[in-house]
């Protein structure tokens, strides 16, 4: 008999073993010839929800692959193989024809169990095409969670809908993280939390409670988001006696408060309201762990705010402290914003400390992520003989500090801040190099503020040689086939510079640079980059 003809038999007698099995239920019929793709399901023989719908193709339900390569079982024939793949879906739907197919000894020689039996208590088995989970009684107890949805008991294959749009297991609904902190929400059960604190937290920032009743749980209340937030409010509006009370309730803790998530706020807000007595008594409890705060995230925000509203003696001892290891502070991603508060802050007298440290080791803190803040700072607040040989060591690497991330700032800010002589000196390793830095990234930025600092900023005047130079340089000569102005035109940096010396080109130089990009008009037509040149033509009426 042919592996087709003995899986149609094998079939028919599963399906009247299984229609023995089960009497009353409507009889189940497997009709699989070598020319058929579809077969009678519980579904009336519909397309599953998976089934192709386009044009030509499969007319019956898609059968599941079941993990079996594209060639089937080794020596079996196509119509076999379709005729046991579709007995195999017959099995998921009818557990009866699933015993009776899996107890004839030809088809089941090592007596396999069913894959698809029944379940354990009884319960119906699952059908993979169904809407939702059977759920009678069982000691299993399972609910309605099928993928259709089902709510409670479940719907079958229907399902009734109500289940979508339902979280997952055992995570919260939307926005239920969000409202766990909020005023009334389920964390204000916490037994441990104060009935002050609790109050507070239902009632929001502008709660009516005495401040006596507080006074006892400051500390716990300058922890908690909405008792913080409480302090500081009332703090903003409270006399003299009750800033006192709170600052005596909270004092010898300040240390642990700077660095809080929550606690950090009241203590800045005592240096925003707080006297000077009370500012100075802050500084001097938080004197030795000042540098261990300075590096830390929520601490050096304190610290920031002290440097900024303490009175100068207050100031002088903190930088006495920072001045320990402030190489430390410059190139920590918190304490560099401690450092640059100091410069602005502190009279540039007081900030020795912080130049000396940056100019020991000026290359490498000129190109370092934090310490380039720090010499930009200085660059502005600072008198050009406090910072000369500062100045002198960066004057050496400019073409190594113009092309590097961070240190084409520092040059920049040489170009704004520094003495003539720097910025005569930077113009001049420019224009040696003006098609490299014209073409980089970090660079360009750097040609840019020179044709800007040299055509309109303060010392201009007194740029104008370096400034007619360096525009001469890009245009090039007019015998010149390939002049640096055609060769940044088309680059997608260079172009930028081109179109900032038509902004700030003038005399003899604005009509040769007019004359280059005309001849050159048809070649920017084509260009993304080169219309952009154009544009800025027509702007300056030199198109």
């Amino acid at each position: 008999m042919q592996g087709a003809e003995y899986m149609q038999s094998a079939s028919n007698a599963a399906a009247a073993a299984a229609n023995a099995a089960a009497p009353g239920a409507a009889p189940m019929k497997v009709e699989i010839g070598p020319g058929r793709r579809d077969a009678d399901t519980p579904s009336g023989g519909k397309r599953s929800p998976g089934s192709r719908r386009n044009k030509g193709g499969n007319a019956g339900p898609q059968q599941p692959s079941f993990g079996m390569a594209p060639g089937g079982i080794p020596g079996m024939d196509p119509a076999a193989m379709s005729q046991a793949m579709a007995m195999n879906m017959q099995m998921m739907y009818n557990p009866a024809m699933a015993q009776a197919f899996m107890s004839m000894p030809a088809m089941n020689p090592f007596a396999v169990p069913p894959m698809f039996g029944g379940m354990p208590g009884n319960m119906p088995m699952y059908n993979p095409m169904g809407g939702g989970m059977p759920s009678p009684s069982s000691p299993m107890g399972f609910g309605g969670c099928g993928m259709g949805g089902g709510k409670g008991g479940g719907k079958g294959a229907k399902g009734d809908g109500k289940g979508r749009g339902k979280t997952r297991r055992g995570n919260k609904p939307k926005g239920a993280q969000d409202r766990a902190g909020s005023p009334g929400s389920a964390g204000d059960d916490d037994p441990d939390r104060s009935a002050a604190l609790r109050q507070v937290r239902k009632e929001g920032a502008k709660s009516k409670i005495p401040l006596g009743e507080v006074l006892p749980h400051v500390l716990e209340f300058a922890r908690d988001s909405h008792g913080s937030r409480f302090l500081q409010s009332t703090l903003d509006a409270a006399e003299k006696d009750d800033k006192q009370l709170i600052f005596s309730g909270i004092q010898g803790n300040f240390i642990a408060l700077a660095n809080d998530a929550h606690g950090n706020f009241v203590v800045q807000k005592f240096f925003d309201i707080g006297s000077v007595d009370q500012k100075k008594e802050i500084v001097t409890e938080l004197y030795p762990k000042l540098l261990v705060l300075a590096n830390e995230t929520h601490g050096c925000r304190v610290v920031q705010k002290a440097i900024q509203h303490v009175p100068r003696e207050s100031q002088l001892v903190m930088a006495t402290k920072l001045k320990e290891n402030v190489v430390a502070c410059i190139e920590s991603m918190h304490g560099n914003h401690v450092i640059q508060k100091c410069i602005e802050q502190m009279p540039p007298d007081s900030v020795t400390f912080i130049i000396e440290a940056v100019e020991a080791e000026a290359q490498r803190m000129a190109s370092h992520m934090y310490g380039c803040r720090v010499a930009q700072r200085l660059l502005e607040h600072c008198a050009s003989h406090q910072l000369e040989t500062m100045l002198n060591k960066i004057l050496t690497v400019i073409d190594k500090l113009a092309t590097d991330n961070y240190g084409n700032y520092v040059v920049q800010h040489m170009l704004e801040h520094g003495r003539v002589e720097d910025k005569k000196i930077i113009i001049g390793v420019i224009e040696r190099n003006i098609v490299e830095f014209s073409k980089h990234k970090c660079s360009s930025n750097v040609v840019e503020k020179a044709l800007e600092i040299a055509t309109v900023g303060e010392h201009a005047a007194q740029l104008e040689n370096e400034r007619s130079s360096l525009m001469f340089r890009v245009i090039g000569d007019p015998q010149d086939p390939n002049p640096p102005l055609r060769q940044m035109m088309e680059d997608r940096f260079g172009n930028f510079i081109v179109q900032r010396m038509i902004e700030h080109a003038r005399g003899p130089e604005r009509e040769r640079l007019r004359q280059q990009l005309q001849a050159s008009q048809d070649q920017l037509k084509n260009s993304s980059h080169g219309k952009h040149i154009l544009n800025a033509l027509r702007k300056e009426n030199m198109a």
